[in-house]
């Protein structure tokens, strides 16, 4: 039997609920200045930011809309004169505290974004992400060990793919991280935008970006785990992570997988 699902949010984060500030970017500003936000957020306390028009939350935009954006368009103008609101997810999630832990999961899998933000004592919202699930892994806790998780198959990526090849294969299979074949070491969409941030100024420079092979990247590498650790273990591991991401043999996880884990029927 699960013994969060039906949990409110209150009850399953109850010290930490309104913790998490939203980070907001406005419908007006340009998507190269959301990209340059992103690599300070992404996969860290709030994963997307939060569009507003009027101090009002009325989408969200991330890593997606940057790298969906410069595949569609490799030049600086783009990012510089596409405004936020034209490229922004209008799904945003907005739950309550009283909300079932269920029912924010239901909205996650439905809007394939592990992203909501929650109105806070302060009259303003307060970010709920993937990431800040793992507390609640860490709160209660669960014998269930990670061999539970289902495994998926690992989407890899070659040292001599291409930019271009390494977003498209993301967009492909839905997915935010790519495995280096044969090793533990990750790219994801963090890494990629903060390179194209910091190093290649939004494409300012003009330099074929998309072109580039993958070694130009500095790659993450997962932690090795062995398969017999708790949910809580893993998650108290994971937390500890600048960009959580496990490995047990042929088996990666992610924070969203710790979402789904803790949502399933698979847990004592």
């Amino acid at each position: 039997m699960n013994i969060l699902r039906d949990k409110s949010l209150e009850e399953v984060l109850p010290e930490s609920i309104f913790s998490t500030p939203v980070v907001s970017i406005r419908v007006e500003d340009t998507l190269g200045e959301a990209a340059t936000l992103l690599p300070h957020h992404l996969e860290t306390l709030t994963d997307s930011l939060v569009v507003t028009s009027n101090d009002k939350p009325v989408g969200i935009v991330g890593g997606i809309e940057v790298l969906e954006g410069i595949l569609e368009n490799q030049t600086s103008e783009f990012l510089d004169k596409t405004k936020i609101g034209d490229v922004m997810s209008k799904n945003l999630v907005i739950m309550n505290s009283k909300n079932k832990f269920s029912e924010l999961v239901n909205q996650w899998l439905e809007t394939r974004r592990a992203f909501a933000i929650i109105p806070n004592q302060y009259k303003g919202y307060s970010v709920i992400s993937a990431r800040k699930i793992l507390e609640v892994g860490t709160s209660f806790k669960i014998n269930t060990t990670v061999s539970a998780i289902p495994t998926k198959k690992i989407i890899t990526f070659h040292k001599n793919d291409t930019v271009r090849q390494i977003i498209q294969r993301m967009f492909e299979y839905d997915t935010r991280k790519l495995v280096l074949e044969g090793t533990s070491f990750y790219i994801n969409d963090r890494i990629i935008i903060q390179k194209l941030v910091r190093e290649f100024n939004c494409l300012r420079d003009e330099q074929d970006f998309l072109g580039m092979k993958s070694d130009i990247f500095s790659l993450e590498e997962a932690k090795n785990v062995p398969g017999n650790i708790t949910i809580t273990e893993a998650c108290k591991i994971m937390q500890d992570m600048k960009s959580p991401y496990l490995r047990i043999n042929d088996k990666v996880i992610s924070p969203w997988d710790m979402v789904l884990i803790l949502n399933s029927d698979n847990l004592s």
